[in-house]
């Protein structure tokens, strides 16, 4: 049997979504992306497909084996990330959504949002998380920055040359961030000493980059209680020092000389992701410069945690994604029993194990869920772009449905990632617990993913409690309005039945609960609270049935040719084996608080 991982990223999936079920390309050429056309977004898809895999997948597993090494404030990373790290600075492939100015690609977000984050996880996810946090960092940066800021640190993030963190939490504040502590004291020059401790914060130090730049949220000491008293403050480990301007201060020393007061006093053992910092940060008299307006430091925080969000929940598909691939593999030469339906290579010692059904069921469910999470991965990829139409309309139904998307790409996402790398673990059997195989790193990596940037519950708390009900629920009709349209389209053409008249129950079901969810939450919070996981799966799944229901179409103009006879049939699995689930998941959400609320503390 093989023992080497392998990897084949799904260009071709691409292609298709991008192409022929979402029209990509005149929706961002509209948005004035003129020369970015189908041959440049194929060359690009193959260029880093090809990058990732030999480049950053031959290195995967020795990260995990290896580690970082941290000793006395500093951690070392393998000689062999730096080196994959560098060729894939000077590749440009680490900045490919950053602004031409700052010496990015400058193509759309969608790239950079999906299949860079997808490719990239799949291949190296210790790896690809720094170059993420980096963009997420220039991103508010470059939109929020005073323009020296800007031109002086966006420029050296873009390039890959420095590297970026978010530091939010602290030792006695997790989610509640109106308790941080962490002050900035106002100083003649504009600048702000940043002083507290930050805990879990990723790639806070390592030896990558030669500088790191922390986007730290704290309190000025006048400022208000809670969560609206914070602001947003740029805090690098390293001062400039070829950098001048009045009101923004460098000093006199060279760079990396001249230490900044950011130091690091831990890194986490973590179940994976082991060559992925996970550190402690403590902020002594650190200088910095706010960043947007004073007391505005959690909307801009949100910005960056919104699209690592999205992140986070394509790190669920790439892991996903590699898994089913390795499990395949194996299954394709994997021997063992006969076909209890009659033996089917009587030449042989056994069966293959794909004649199994319960092997097929576990290879199909990873397959669809991941193939239906791609679809609407690339639609939010999308749609990120749109938000940012000067298209009035277009932009308001964009940020709508991204606000709408984030916490359920996030939550159903990677709770499908971890599910799906459980179960490829389990059709390989023994193996797949076994290390050399490699598919068990894939789940001891991905499970990070359901905490990552806001546990999954409190994603499900976001979607029930505010991204339906904002606005009057017009997040919610931006999205009903087109699946029903699409509905109503293919209500009496035949050959969509069996996909169209599902998904119609499903979207009346969504209806239905929330509905309940509103009206029921509003009598009794822990109502709303009690059923939001289950509600967010149930929207989910309704999600992906119309993405499946939008391929199934596309696909049955072209059946006969392979690809499109699987989408087919890949959506009829997914209708037929895993939507059903939501009939289950409405009774759960139903069934409200009490059995939760009522249940004697004492006897837990």
């Amino acid at each position: 049997m093989k023992k080497m991982v392998e990897y084949n990223a799904p260009k071709r999936d691409y292609d298709f979504l991008l192409n022929e079920v979402l029209d990509a390309i005149p929706i961002v050429q509209n948005l004035g992306y003129s020369e970015f056309d189908k041959e440049f977004l194929s060359m690009l898809t193959e260029g880093w497909a090809e990058h990732v895999k030999e480049v950053w997948l031959p290195i995967n597993q020795l990260g995990d084996r290896e580690g970082l090494k941290f000793n006395n404030g500093e951690i070392k990373m393998p000689e062999e990330f730096k080196i994959a790290y560098k060729e894939s600075v000077d590749a440009g492939w680490l900045s490919t959504s950053c602004k031409t100015e700052h010496g990015g690609m400058g193509v759309p977000i969608f790239f950079q949002t999906v299949i860079w984050a997808e490719f990239g996880t799949s291949a190296n996810m210790a790896l690809s998380v720094l170059p993420a946090l980096s963009v997420g960092v220039y991103e508010v940066l470059a939109e929020h920055g005073e323009k020296e800021l800007v031109d002086y640190f966006a420029t050296n993030m873009a390039s890959g040359k420095w590297s970026g963190t978010m530091c939010l939490t602290e030792p006695h504040a997790g989610t509640d961030l109106g308790m941080i502590t962490t002050k900035a004291v106002p100083q003649e020059d504009g600048t702000y000493l940043v002083t507290g401790t930050k805990i879990f914060i990723t790639y806070g130090e390592h030896d990558m980059t030669e500088n790191i730049v922390h986007l730290v949220l704290a309190k000025t000491p006048d400022a208000p209680e809670g969560t609206r008293g914070i602001s947003l403050f740029l805090v690098p480990k390293y001062m400039p020092s070829e950098w001048k301007s009045e009101g923004l201060s460098g000093v006199s020393e060279e760079l990396n000389t001249q230490h900044n007061g950011v130091t690091c006093s831990g890194s986490e053992e973590k179940m994976g992701v082991h060559a992925s910092p996970t550190c402690v940060m403590n902020f002594e008299q650190s200088r910095g410069w706010r960043v947007g307006d004073l007391y505005n430091g959690m909307p801009l925080m949100f910005e960056m945690m919104n699209r690592e969000r999205l992140a986070t929940g394509m790190m669920g598909i790439g892991l996903a994604e590699i898994a089913y691939q390795n499990a395949l593999s194996w299954s394709k030469e994997r021997r063992q029993g006969r076909d209890i339906n009659g033996m089917q290579e009587p030449n042989e010692v056994a069966d293959n194990i794909l004649v199994h059904p319960d092997v097929r069921r576990m290879l199909l469910e990873a397959k669809v869920n991941n193939e239906g999470c791609r679809a609407l991965a690339a639609w939010t990829g999308i749609l990120l772009d749109q938000s940012h139409s000067n298209d009035k309309e277009e932009a308001e139904m964009a940020t709508a449905l991204v606000a709408l998307f984030t916490p359920i790409v996030k939550a159903h996402f990677t709770d499908l990632g971890c599910e799906t790398a459980s179960t490829c673990m389990q059709v390989m059997g023994g193996a797949g617990y076994c290390t050399e195989y490699g598919v068990e790193q894939f789940y001891r990596d991905v499970r990070i993913s359901k905490i990552w940037e806001g546990t999954n519950g409190i994603q499900a708390l976001d979607l029930a409690g505010r991204k339906v009900t904002e606005n009057l629920g017009k997040n919610l009709r931006h999205l009903l309005w087109p699946m029903t349209d699409f509905i109503n389209e293919n209500k009496n053409i035949p050959e969509m039945s069996e996909f169209n008249k599902p998904l119609h129950q499903g979207v009346r079901g969504l209806q239905q609960l929330t509905l309940l969810m509103i009206a029921e939450g509003q009598a009794n919070p822990h109502f709303l609270a009690a059923g939001a996981t289950d509600y967010c799966r149930y929207f989910g799944n309704v999600l992906l049935a119309y993405m499946w229901a939008k391929m199934a179409k596309v696909s049955l103009t072209k059946k006969g040719e392979p690809f499109y006879d699987a989408k087919i049939a890949s959506a009829r699995f997914f209708f037929k084996k895993i939507f059903p689930e939501t009939v289950g998941l409405a009774a759960k959400v139903q069934a409200g608080h009490k059995s939760l609320m009522d249940y004697p503390v004492e006897m837990m």
